[in-house]
C-alpha cells in the first residue's frame, strides 16, 4: 500500500541530497523541502512511479523578513489517500525555477499567476504571461 512512509522513503532513496526537513504528518500527509535544481525530477519521478498523479495547486509564498520567496506544491493522488506538500526556497533576487507543466498540464495556470503576483520566472514554460493584469498593472 503506498501511503506517506512509502513515499517519502522512495523520495529520499532516489534522492538523497535532495530533501530536507521532511514530516510525516500522518498515513496521508507528507511535508518536504526540496531543492530547486531538482524539483522537475522529483515530481516526475512521483507521477512516474508513486501514482502521484494531480497538482492540487501551487503558489508562491513571500517571506520578506527572511528575505526568500517559496513555490508550494500540492500534490495528490487519485489512487491512493497521500497528499504530499513540497516546498522550495528562492532567493528573492533570484526567483527563478523550472517549470513543471510538461508534467502536470494545470501548473500552467499556477505557475502563470505566481509568476504574475510574486515575479517568479518558471523555465521552460511553455507561455509565460500575465493571466489577469494587463501589461499597464505590471
Amino acid at each position: 500500500m503506498i501511503d506517506a512512509d512509502y513515499i517519502l522513503s522512495s523520495l529520499t532513496k532516489t534522492f538523497p541530497n535532495d530533501l530536507s526537513e521532511s514530516k510525516i504528518e500522518s498515513d496521508m500527509r507528507l511535508t518536504s523541502y526540496v531543492e530547486k535544481d531538482a524539483i522537475f525530477n522529483v515530481c516526475k519521478h512521483m507521477l512516474d512511479n508513486l501514482e502521484c498523479n494531480h497538482l492540487s495547486c501551487e503558489c508562491g509564498v513571500d517571506y520578506p523578513d527572511r528575505n526568500e520567496l517559496e513555490v508550494v506544491y500540492h500534490i495528490a493522488s487519485y489512487e491512493h489517500p497521500v497528499v504530499i506538500t513540497l516546498k522550495v526556497k528562492l532567493p528573492r533576487d533570484d526567483p527563478e525555477i523550472e517549470s513543471i507543466v510538461s508534467i502536470y498540464w494545470n501548473a500552467n495556470w499556477y505557475e502563470r499567476e505566481t509568476y504574475e503576483l510574486y515575479g517568479i520566472m518558471y523555465k521552460n514554460h511553455p507561455d509565460l504571461k500575465p493571466l489577469l493584469l494587463i501589461d499597464e498593472m505590471l
